[in-house]
């Protein structure tokens, strides 16, 4: 399976998100990412209402780039228009306050202009008693894009790079109909628990190596890079 997702990676020319390129897109448009696993390659039906995206409504096109520290300001404020005031009271917050993301694994979206529309970012974990995870989240898109394909995208390329540096499992807390499409599911998150109240239908994983997620069990702890002072508003 590993050979498998190395080739799907190459295929879909999904530039490294350390590196010059970028991955482009008409709004609306999937990647083309495919088959990197048969989990991967599940799509659902439907998306799931308040979902980042919902439909392939037309809008200007869009790139998605590695987020730089300039992008803070306005990472922030997407966050707030599209997630509300409470977005830090999660359970999840609790896995990345105080860390920066895993490296090369913070994503934005900008429009034509430049300006941010979209973010995702991935966090190392520990699963309890197992081995190393990622934790994706927040996924967040420009309120009035949510139609525009924009979170889709991201999700993509967030998985496809997580593939590409050799990580083993993604984990989330979401709603199912959406990222099942993505190759998400609860089948194997039910010894796991977060470090706080949240639904335990909605911890979600995808595993990218077949059996990275056998041995997991127990309360999921960070295990990032720790950061200090004037880094913090970059990562927060």
């Amino acid at each position: 399976m590993e050979y498998l997702i190395k080739s799907a990676i190459a295929a879909t020319e999904i530039a490294p998100s350390s590196g010059p390129s970028a991955e482009l897109f008409s709004a609306g448009e999937k990647s083309p990412i495919a088959a990197l696993a048969p989990s991967l390659a599940h799509r659902a039906q439907a998306g799931s209402r308040g979902a980042p995206d919902g439909g392939a409504a037309q809008a200007p096109a869009f790139v998605i780039v590695g987020e730089g520290a300039g992008d803070a300001v306005a990472r922030e404020a997407l966050l707030d228009r599209a997630m509300g005031p409470n977005r830090k009271k999660k359970s999840s917050e609790k896995l990345r306050r105080g860390r920066r993301p895993s490296e090369g694994l913070a994503f934005v979206a900008r429009d034509a202009s430049g300006a941010v529309v979209g973010t995702v970012r991935l966090w190392d974990v520990r699963l309890g008693e197992g081995g190393p995870a990622l934790l994706l989240g927040p996924l967040a898109v420009e309120p009035g894009l949510k139609s525009g394909g924009i979170g889709s995208a991201l999700m993509r390329h967030a998985v496809a790079e997580a593939a590409r540096l050799g990580h083993g499992a993604v984990l989330l807390v979401g709603d199912a109909p959406y990222y099942g499409r993505f190759g998400f599911s609860a089948d194997r998150t039910g010894t796991l628990a977060m470090p706080g109240p949240y639904e335990r239908h909605r911890l979600l994983a995808v595993e990218l190596k077949d059996g990275a997620l056998d041995r997991a069990r127990g309360t999921i702890k960070a295990a990032g890079r720790k950061i200090k002072g004037q880094a913090l508003g970059f990562v927060a």
